[in-house]
């Protein structure tokens, strides 16, 4: 389990997070017109029942930021995406693929996801940087970092026919530790738990070890969130200590039965290959070993269904315990 880890990473104090700016109707109009794009670029919206609940979470933290409103000054899609990634830009579009939600294992880590994208938004981050580009060239950072695919060259081809300008998307160090701290009091204030945060960049970085390793056996590693959002060790105690700075005492939740059982039936890598996120009960007797055998893969297994899930050892497996499995079919 993160928790546990979680208690060495705090620190002392953490810097304030900046106040919300308004949505202006610039950036509303810009983030119109780039919108279709990225969503056609990464694989379309995601059809299943996991969207509207993906949605629903992401405005439930986005109304926190002061920007939100009854006319939906946020739209949320879940992409149909086969990158584990998450992103925003201007004009309060906020995406998550399928791949980054099948790596969640609560509510409340999807919910810090999307504050720090809202983080993003409401300081106009990508405006305060002072920099412009085409919707070519912003596309071509967005998708060249996130999706790792020649298919930006033609992207950018047709965006920069349209004239449209939008700000560039690569964020500081300093913006990202400012869209964290924003995060942090958005789903605070959102009823979730702030220690969520520390604990959904711990598993990216998990998950990032992971995919070296993939990488390392001659397969391709897919880019992912660290992509587009530098992680570090240091990022995750500010995370922690943000999370301390709220008053909230760092517990360990039982486990969020509700939301593992959203992703039952998720779509998982590439589309076409069949496989989904099933979720089954740990039965006496189930081991690490005996579960990963399930997991649709033919190498690394174990490290799969244990990142998947974080899960650091046997003991965890009580019988009842939910566990995510992938398969074919």
């Amino acid at each position: 389990m993160l928790r546990p880890m979680l208690l060495a990473a705090m620190l002392a104090t953490t810097a304030s997070p900046a106040a919300a700016q308004a949505i202006s109707a610039n950036d509303k109009a810009l983030g119109a017109r780039a919108n279709p794009q990225l969503v056609t670029q990464f694989g379309g919206k995601y059809s299943g029942p996991q969207a509207a609940y993906v949605e629903r979470v992401g405005k439930r933290v986005a109304v926190q930021s002061g920007l939100s409103n009854a006319q939906g000054d946020f739209i949320v899609t879940l992409l149909d995406s086969p990158v584990e990634n998450a992103f925003a830009i201007p004009g309060g579009y906020i995406y998550v693929t399928r791949q980054l939600l099948a790596l969640m294992n609560t509510e409340a880590e999807l919910a810090s996801v999307m504050g720090h994208e809202v983080g993003h938004v409401a300081a106009r981050h990508s405006a305060s940087r002072n920099q412009r580009a085409t919707i070519g060239g912003v596309l071509a950072a967005v998708v060249g970092a996130a999706a790792g695919n020649s298919a930006a060259g033609q992207l950018v081809g047709t965006a920069a026919r349209s004239g449209a300008q939008l700000y560039v998307l690569k964020y500081g160090r300093d913006q990202e530790y400012a869209a964290d701290g924003l995060g942090v009091k958005y789903i605070t204030a959102a009823g979730y738990d702030p220690y969520a945060a520390a604990d959904m960049l711990a598993q990216l970085d998990a998950q990032s070890q992971l995919q070296a390793e993939v990488g390392g056996k001659g397969g391709q590693q897919v880019p992912s969130w660290a992509s587009t959002h530098p992680n570090s060790a240091d990022r995750v105690r500010r995370a922690a200590a943000l999370a301390k700075a709220t008053g909230r005492p760092l517990t360990e939740p039982p486990q969020d039965v509700a939301f593992l059982r959203q992703l039952d039936g998720l779509a998982y890598d590439e589309k076409g290959s069949g496989k989904r996120i099933r979720i089954v009960t740990v039965k006496r007797g189930d081991t690490i070993d005996s579960l990963s055998r399930q997991m649709a893969y033919d190498d690394l297994r174990r490290d799969r269904f244990m990142t998947l899930n974080a899960i650091e050892d046997e003991a965890q497996l009580t019988p009842g315990r939910l566990v995510k499995i992938v398969t074919r079919g």
